[in-house]
């Protein structure tokens, strides 16, 4: 069960259909995994979600307000797992990715816990 989503400033768009399914889809073990990955890798969680996004949500998930509401979604996820934020608006430059920018994340370095 994932924990509680706290929308913010998103609670119009959390609380639809999309906005519900968005939050348990990004809890699915298989897309944490990636989410992880890519925080390994120092690049942003969403740069690596995105085709899986587009195939299981449609193009319409590019909308703005729907890509800001994920990478909210993301943060709240990663950091419930012990990730912390590294870097703010790392480029992606991918042309096929429906994110020009997200944050990288990463878990804190052990010899300093």
């Amino acid at each position: 069960m994932p924990t509680p989503y706290r929308p913010d400033h998103f609670a119009r768009l959390a609380a639809t259909p999309l906005g519900q399914a968005l939050w348990h889809w990004l809890h699915e073990p298989a897309h944490v995994q990636v989410m992880e990955v890519a925080s390994y890798l120092r690049r942003p969680a969403v740069e690596a979600l995105s085709p899986y996004l587009v195939a299981d949500f449609g193009p319409n998930i590019g909308q703005n307000t729907t890509k800001q509401m994920i990478g909210h979604m993301i943060r709240q996820v990663l950091e419930h797992r012990g990730y912390h934020l590294d870097r703010n608006n790392v480029r992606i430059k991918r042309p096929d990715n429906v994110f020009f920018s997200g944050s990288a994340y990463r878990l804190p370095d052990p010899a300093f816990i």
